[in-house]
């Protein structure tokens, strides 16, 4: 790969590695629409919303604005709720285009009955789809998140942009789910929401991507490890670090080792099953190994191009290790990661 390409897929610190200790860098307009319809049909905007609650559910929940999975690229909404006892529930709803929009300035989303705003100083989120849905408010406990310039890859030449901010690194999550039949659970805990667009289809530049987050009592980490859709292609790998409520680094300098490969009997398609992030930068020593324990999630996606394309979501058991300015300390718990996969041919690669 050439040098000016792996510039453009180090775009987070302008063409090489880097790292920031406490920044300050998110405005609320990242968090807005980034409209690229009148330019190309490729434009995709989504804004993904998850939460665990204390009474052991747990929900996920994506707008998408344009969803780049489908083809034509056409709005739509989605939801998973996943129970204690292991059920799911999910809904899908394909949004009339005339009653979708999107705010330029910050984040107002409404597709059909649903709506998502950002209220200043939290989120407001009504989800109904064939009255199923919810009612959350997310409350910030880190300040939002927009790694470097919050372009995971950037090609002024070619004029191809593709952007992630994390509005809600962690925040406190309260509401209710509400059913059709009339019943409804009271729910409370902790929740993320990042945001992604672009002008493109990921698949040109990237063939697949790991991400996670961990939300402890004391520590916040989100990270992703997006592979190059070339052998030859540089890995994006954007990792934040916050402790007691304040960002401590953002960078891409992550070293990952990929173990313990598994092979999805119903997709016939490997992940891996154990994860090791590290790094050591600006006084900050890191180190968290993630287990998968159950795989809560699989689903071939929609046929947008010659091959397949898959979406993979677990929880794991994870343990940390991190040094702060030579304070140490190691956390346990449980965490929600994924795997996406955009091509037939990826088998994993460590950096």
């Amino acid at each position: 790969m050439q040098e000016k390409e792996i510039k453009n897929y180090l775009a987070y610190f302008r063409g090489i590695r880097g790292a920031e200790r406490n920044p300050s860098n998110f405005q609320r307009r990242d968090d807005a629409s980034h409209k690229y319809e009148d330019s190309t049909e490729e434009y995709y905007e989504w804004w993904y919303f998850d939460a665990s609650f204390s009474n052991g559910y747990h929900m996920v929940i994506t707008f998408h604005y344009r969803n780049m999975f489908l083809k034509p690229m056409v709005p739509s909404l989605q939801f998973f709720i996943y129970a204690p006892d292991g059920t799911r529930i999910d809904r899908y709803e394909l949004s009339e285009p005339s009653t979708v929009w999107a705010n330029p300035d910050y984040c107002d989303v409404a597709m059909g009955k649903s709506r998502v705003k950002d209220m200043g100083d939290h989120y407001e989120l009504y989800l109904n789809i064939n009255d199923d849905g919810a009612r959350l408010t997310f409350t910030n406990n880190v300040p939002p998140w927009k790694p470097g310039t919050g372009y995971n890859y950037k090609s002024e030449e070619k004029g191809m942009v593709a952007g992630w901010v994390v509005p809600v690194p962690n925040g406190n999550v309260k509401g209710e789910l509400f059913f059709k039949d009339g019943s409804t659970i009271p729910v409370e805990g902790q929740g993320y929401h990042d945001h992604n667009w672009g002008n493109y289809r990921c698949h040109k530049t990237f063939s697949a991507w790991y991400w996670g987050r961990v939300h402890n009592e004391k520590y916040t980490v989100d990270y992703g490890w997006v592979l190059p859709s070339r052998d030859d292609g540089t890995v994006v790998s954007p990792l934040l670090i916050a402790r007691d409520n304040e960002i401590v680094l953002s960078t891409d300098m992550v070293n990952v080792d990929l173990e313990d490969f598994r092979t999805d009997e119903s997709l016939g398609k490997s992940y891996a099953g154990k994860i090791i992030l590290s790094t050591d930068t600006l006084g900050v020593k890191f180190r968290l190994e993630i287990d998968t324990t159950r795989v809560i999630e699989t689903m071939k996606l929609p046929k947008v191009v010659d091959w397949g394309q898959y979406y993979f979501r677990f929880l794991a058991d994870y343990n940390m290790y991190v040094s702060i300015d030579g304070v140490e300390d190691s956390v346990s718990g449980e965490m929600l990661h994924e795997y996406v996969l955009l091509t037939d041919n990826v088998e994993g690669q460590n950096g």
